[in-house]
């Protein structure tokens, strides 16, 4: 997805990060969102300004920010539909779309459906994406080290229904509803970690 800003490789001006938050604080005002939402949406207005420079359309930015934040898995279950929200705040859908998709693509969300394929964001700096990844970091240096030790190795698939019921049922870090979604994330994770640790023994 495209910049919006054209000199990418150049750090952002401080100011632009100012305003953008000043900017976003009076549209939150204006159309009255809690204290507690607002001042996630404040950050995340903050944190992708800070890596893509100023938005060319403000309002739906910053609606697209709030859309995001208010629909984090633990909201599950949220029947708010992106619909009923654009029209909430008076912009179009189309709109509200593109900038959430824009965040979640520069930022680094990602995406998990509940059965109603309503959507909900995971944010990649977040408590629940802390937890996944410190689980995964753990049940995978489990298995390389008796997989050194006896020989046997477990396969990535069982391994990820083994986190998955952690997370959703031990943990209870993110509902069971997401359980599909999140076994396709853990196993991406699996590969990565195990590829990381396997190139840490191979280099010593």
């Amino acid at each position: 997805m495209a910049s919006h800003h054209d000199a990418e490789d150049l750090p952002i001006n401080p100011q632009v990060i100012v305003e953008a938050v000043l900017h976003a604080h009076e549209f939150f005002k204006e159309n009255r969102i809690e204290a507690r939402y607002e001042k996630m949406a404040l950050d995340l207005v903050r944190r992708y300004v800070s890596h893509e420079g100023k938005s060319r359309e403000e309002d739906p930015f910053y609606a697209a920010a709030l859309y995001i934040i208010t629909r984090h898995p633990w909201s599950y279950p949220n029947p708010l539909t992106k619909t009923e929200f654009a029209n909430k705040l008076k912009m179009k859908e189309s709109s509200l779309e593109w900038y959430t998709e824009s965040i979640c693509d520069k930022l680094g969300f990602s995406t998990l459906h509940d059965s109603t394929q309503l959507p909900f964001f995971m944010d990649p700096q977040g408590t629940i994406a802390s937890v996944v990844d410190s689980v995964v970091r753990a049940n995978v240096g489990e298995e390389l080290v008796i997989s050194i030790v006896s020989r046997n190795v477990l396969s990535p698939e069982y391994l990820a229904e083994k986190i998955v019921d952690q997370l959703c049922s031990v943990v209870k870090i993110i509902p069971q509803v997401f359980e599909q979604e999140l076994y396709a994330l853990v196993r991406k994770k699996i590969e990565v970690e195990s590829k990381r640790m396997s190139d840490q023994i191979q280099r010593r």
